[in-house]
């Protein structure tokens, strides 16, 4: 029987002895103290039984497959013990292959070791402490098989030692993240397993009023601006498009009171222009949100009776991704970078659909802005600026995460 499997042969018909990438298997078999060696035909080296698994065939049946075929023995295969690339071979006939090799550490069950086929010319059973002279190739494959480590052995990328992924942060108690939506504020609690519950409400205090039902929120996060300025813009939003480069457009300008105040468009853009002596109008997106920042003013300065912090939730997933999320939050991409995001952190994100009075957008951001809420309780939160600001409102203004 030629030690070339048929379906290399058919291949090499057709390419020569152009290189070629090819599995491979080696198994480690152990018998006791002992460890089951073939003496290869081709160089007389010493080695595992090794082989190459037939197309579609499972690496693991093929190490049993080659077990019998080349030294017949019977034996379990127990776990996969390494995986490494073996650098390109050039066989006597001139052919070129570079093999993957799966190595395996088996367990002998029955059969008389012996020569049973024209690659080896001796099978021998060999005491692990006084194996013959081998190549180094071959001893880290027995090395990984003898272990018993129970994860299997494999090069890792360059720079990646002592890389941990982000800490699972617990909050000691459900905390509440709050994001606005067509429907009103759409609330994510958090708990201390990080199970996510949905919430929805027309207006802030009736959101909080249900969630209380279910849970004591000692900790409630929103985006929206809270801390209103009198007479310029806020450092909070100043220092939040610094840290989202790229995606700056995403923190618009918070209008003065005034114009907040102001029953108009055109009214609030004269406050603004009139506090802020010329310098800064009122765009259309930020007065859009007036109902919501009066709405969540009025709640704070009535006491709200729990912590209460202004979250910019693409400034809480650059902290989370280490860097901003360009995709756009409303396309497919951007919500899946923004759901892979929150998984790296523990949070599964609850499913989105249609009709439910929030997109999928404003139910992450609510995520988001929940994960900032966990890391408050916690102590571990950041406010931009660093000190935050107080205007006659004297509530104090800063972004959280």
């Amino acid at each position: 029987m030629s030690p070339v499997p048929d379906f290399i042969v058919a291949i090499r018909e057709k390419i020569g002895t152009d290189p070629l990438w090819l599995p491979g298997v080696t198994a480690v078999v152990r018998r006791g103290d002992q460890v089951l060696l073939v003496r290869r035909a081709d160089n007389g080296h010493w080695t595992p039984v090794t082989g190459i698994p037939e197309p579609g065939e499972e690496p693991a049946v093929a190490a049993a497959r080659e077990a019998l075929e080349e030294a017949g023995v019977r034996i379990r295969v127990d776990r996969l013990a390494s995986t490494a690339v073996h650098g390109e071979i050039v066989h006597a006939n001139g052919d070129r292959a570079t093999y993957l090799d799966l190595t395996f550490a088996c367990t002998w069950l029955e059969g008389e070791a012996h020569v049973a086929d024209d690659e080896s010319s001796d099978v021998r059973w060999w005491p692990v402490t006084g194996l013959p002279p081998m190549s180094e190739v071959m001893v880290a494959r027995i090395d990984a098989a003898l272990s018993g480590e129970r994860e299997a052995r494999f090069a890792a990328p360059d720079g990646q030692d002592g890389l941990e992924p982000p800490p699972l942060l617990r909050p000691p108690a459900p905390v509440l993240g709050v994001d606005a939506c067509p429907a009103g504020w759409v609330g994510v609690v958090l708990d201390p397993t990080l199970r996510a519950s949905v919430f929805v409400a027309a207006d802030i205090a009736g959101l909080v009023a249900l969630v209380r039902e279910q849970h004591d929120v000692p900790v409630v996060a929103i985006d929206i601006p809270i801390g209103l300025p009198d007479s310029s813009g806020r450092l909070a939003d100043a220092e939040a498009r610094r840290v989202l480069v790229g995606k700056s457009s995403s923190v618009f300008s918070t209008p003065v009171r005034s114009a907040l105040e102001a029953p108009t468009y055109a009214e609030a853009r004269e406050a603004n222009l009139a506090a802020t002596d010329g310098r800064t109008s009122v765009s259309a997106q930020a007065y859009a949100l007036r109902g919501k920042v009066l709405d969540v003013d009025a709640w704070v300065r009535s006491g709200a009776g729990a912590q209460v912090i202004e979250v910019h939730p693409e400034v809480s997933f650059a902290r989370m991704a280490g860097g901003p999320v360009l995709a756009r939050k409303k396309d497919p991409d951007g919500a899946r970078a923004r759901r892979e995001a929150l998984a790296a952190h523990g949070i599964v994100a609850p499913p989105w659909f249609r009709g439910a009075g929030f997109g999928e957008d404003d139910l992450l951001d609510a995520c988001a802005v929940a994960w900032t809420a966990v890391r408050h309780s916690l102590g571990e939160s950041e406010s931009l600026p660093a000190e935050p600001e107080v205007f006659s409102d004297q509530i104090p203004a800063a972004i959280w995460v």
